[in-house]
């Protein structure tokens, strides 16, 4: 008997399902996992069906008003793992369920479809006919004949170009049966404009590499989930361990996932993997695709023509069939984690995914997370390590450089320290490449009154802004505002205030100043708006166009360019001191992962690390490459004072247009959670954020802090009513949080 009722997980921010009633047309052909348009309140909304209830308390169903996209449906599995992420992350299914299909699929756009013309009939019957009618039609003849010699297919503006005819002629051979058209889907080739690939010889495996993939290999043979933290300094190979490992899953007639981090998925990390693995076909996702490419790459993966899959954190949710293996690289990368709702962390999801599958994940990183590190100390992980670089090489020599005052100077003449400016001539000479690091965007990070001290701030953000030079704007970086800079201090009318600070802008014009013969470029999200740009530069980059490379962290990972043995970071330091307990850890990864762009070729490679702190640990430890001693330091640390991995952690932020009202309802917030809180779960707050304002929007929040995740859920859920947004005064809740700003 065919059920009359569907349960829908609705796409709006309620945690519960709704009934609704099938109605004849479209009896049978509702399934489970189909996504649906429906009647929500006095709009239309979308939804995914997730069950056939045989009764509902609701005495007068509103109908399915249709199907949409029969042919993309959410298997068992990935509703099983999008309801997991509903009920941890505190999200609405049917967001989360939203949030898994490519933007373009969600807009409701269909695949842009174009006709082809292909040759009806054989070379020879063309060629008879074109001869027949060659006196009276001689224009019909001529593009018979091309297709004789070409029979396609073509897009009809393409063979209109080739033979210049009209298209009524076009049309009339169609009509008459010598060309067939078809209406197909078109699904851009996001590697069209790549470079050829190479064909590879396989390095050798060292011993633990070798390990390292027997170790998959095992996990495989026995079945079951089994996670591996794959430990392995820069330059060792890691990559090399993914691909032998994907190439036996595939050999068994599986699939692979790879998730990168977005500032890491680049062109050269899609390029080793597809030359690792030839003959198969490999799909991307991320951001930077155009919605047609992520799209048609995403149909692909669904229709199984696609292998492997390499994407940043939403391809976490990719429809993969037959998924054997799943990869997370550089696996302590904070953007795995999604900062608007549902905000899931992509590397968590995809080892749950893994867990619910029953299949190997390997987690690779030069500098694991300490969570990861923990786990694998307490046997959750099993762990593969690469000491040691897979080059003949060692880890580049690191040398620390103290800064100066001068640092900050408005002729940016502070900015390369003596040590590094000798070694950069010297590289220049030697024709090498250089590698210069800052984490900040723009030319100048604020803007000051010298008389009165004013800061130039955003007007709808608590946030300084960055003067741009080549636009000669302030930005906000947090919600894109743009302003002229003023000609006066808007306090005391001081005329011109001065530029502080130093951006990759800066860096750059001070650079062609020191070495007026060098070619530089500039990579950040203001010089590379664009995937399309983003390979144009690194390739201009790779094949020696450039001398040298500034940028900011979309140069710190995913990239092996044999011929720089210079790395220079001009200021280690940047985010040392945020208000955040993982601001060490960071700064040690970052600082890791930049270095180890150095001496990846036959030449040993040089770093410098420019910093105001000299003797902090974190830089210590880094220069020396230290991963333990940091490890044991923070671990004491976090342990004594309750945060992850000894804790968990989850942040509410409340935010709104009216300040007094924010400030109300985040003490109502905190007064209830911290009357409902059991034992040992504490509840911290409320206070204003260190980011008090964005977007025109006041912000407070409320940390709670467990060793218990049950806790801290329980606590939550018993107040999920309360905790709802109110009026214009926003809640956000954000399980485990990556970021404290």
């Amino acid at each position: 008997m065919v059920s009359r009722i569907a349960e829908v997980a609705v796409n709006v921010p309620l945690s519960k399902s709704f009934h609704y009633a099938i109605p004849e047309a479209l009896a049978g052909k509702v399934r489970r996992g189909h996504r649906v348009l429906i009647p929500f309140g006095m709009r239309t909304t979308t939804g995914v069906c997730t069950s056939f209830p045989e009764k509902s308390d609701v005495p007068q169903l509103k109908p399915i008003v249709d199907v949409l996209h029969p042919d993309c449906r959410f298997d068992d599995h990935l509703l099983e793992l999008t309801r997991w992420i509903a009920n941890y992350y505190r999200a609405s299914w049917g967001e989360v369920l939203e949030a898994a299909l490519p933007p373009s699929i969600r807009a409701g756009k269909r695949e842009q479809r174009v006709r082809l013309l292909t040759a009806a009939r054989t070379p020879e019957e063309l060629e008879a006919e074109a001869e027949r009618i060659q006196k009276r039609a001689p224009v019909r003849a001529l593009l018979l004949r091309h297709l004789a010699a070409h029979p396609g297919p073509h897009l009809r503006g393409d063979l209109l170009e080739a033979v210049p005819t009209k298209p009524e002629v076009l049309r009339r051979v169609v009509k008459d049966g010598w060309v067939r058209e078809d209406e197909v889907v078109s699904r851009p080739d996001p590697f069209k404009d790549d470079a050829q690939l190479l064909p590879r010889t396989d390095p050798e495996l060292h011993p633990d590499q070798l390990a390292a993939l027997n170790m998959v290999r095992d996990a495989r043979s026995q079945g079951g989930f089994q996670p591996i933290l794959l430990h392995g300094v820069t330059g060792s190979g890691k990559t090399e361990v993914y691909i032998r490992a994907l190439r036996e899953v595939l050999a068994q007639g599986g699939r692979g996932l790879v998730l990168v981090p977005e500032i890491s998925l680049t062109p050269q990390t899609v390029v080793r993997f597809r030359e690792g693995l030839p003959g198969t076909t490999v799909a991307v996702l991320h951001s930077m695709l155009s919605p047609a490419e992520r799209t048609g790459q995403w149909r692909d993966i669904q229709e199984g023509h696609a292998k492997v899959v390499i994407g940043a954190r939403s391809a976490a949710f990719a429809p993969i069939p037959d998924l054997q293996l799943i990869i997370v690289d550089e696996e302590h990368e904070s953007s795995y984690k999604q900062e608007s709702s549902p905000r899931y962390h992509g590397r968590d999801v995809a080892v749950v995914r893994a867990r619910l599958l029953g299949i190997p994940v390997i987690l690779g990183s030069a500098t694991p997370s300490l969570e990861s590190a923990h786990n694998s100390r307490s046997g959750k992980y099993r762990l593969a390590e690469l000491p040691e670089r897979a080059t003949t090489h060692d880890l580049p020599d690191v040398s620390i450089v103290p800064l100066e005052p001068t640092f900050y100077r408005s002729d940016g003449k502070g900015l390369v320290s003596q040590q590094l400016d000798y070694l950069i001539r010297r590289r220049l000479k030697e024709n090498d490449q250089i590698l210069i690091f800052l984490n900040r965007r723009g030319f100048a990070t604020y803007l000051s009154c010298v008389r009165c001290g004013f800061v130039l701030k955003c007007e709808q953000c608590d946030v300084t802004l960055t003067f741009h030079r080549r636009e000669n704007l302030a930005r906000c970086h947090y919600c894109g505002l743009a302003r002229p800079l003023p000609e006066n201090c808007p306090d005391c009318q001081m005329p011109g205030p001065r530029k502080r600070g130093a951006g990759t802008e800066k860096a750059v014009e001070a650079l062609e100043q020191l070495y007026p013969d060098a070619r530089i470029a500039r990579l950040d999200r203001d010089a590379v708006s664009t995937h399309r740009k983003l390979k144009e530069t690194l390739l201009r980059f790779s094949r020696g166009d450039y001398n040298i490379l500034v940028g900011t962290q979309m140069i710190a990972k995913g990239h092996d360019f044999p011929r720089v043995s210079l790395v220079g970071i001009l200021l280690a330091d940047t985010g040392l001191h945020f208000p955040d307990f993982r601001a060490v850890e960071r700064t040690f990864q970052l600082i890791t992962q930049v270095a180890g762009r150095a001496g990846r070729g036959d030449r040993p490679g040089r770093v410098v690390v420019q910093t105001f702190f000299p003797d902090h640990y974190a830089i210590r430890y880094a220069a020396s490459g230290d991963y333990r001693g940091l490890l044991e330091k923070e671990l004491e640390s976090r342990k004594t004072f309750g945060y992850p991995p000894f804790g968990r952690l989850v942040k509410i932020v409340i935010s709104g247009t009216v300040e007094d009202k924010v400030k109300k309802e985040a003490d109502r917030i905190g007064k209830i959670l911290k009357q409902h809180a059991p034992d040992g779960c504490q509840v911290l707050g409320p206070v204003v954020s260190p980011i008090a304002k964005i977007q025109s929007r006041y912000r407070m929040q409320v940390l709670l802090k467990s060793r218990s995740s049950a806790s801290l859920h329980d606590l939550l859920e018993k107040n999920e009513r309360e905790l709802k947004s109110r009026g214009k005064t926003d809640v956000a809740i954000d399980v485990d949080p990556q970021s404290m700003l």
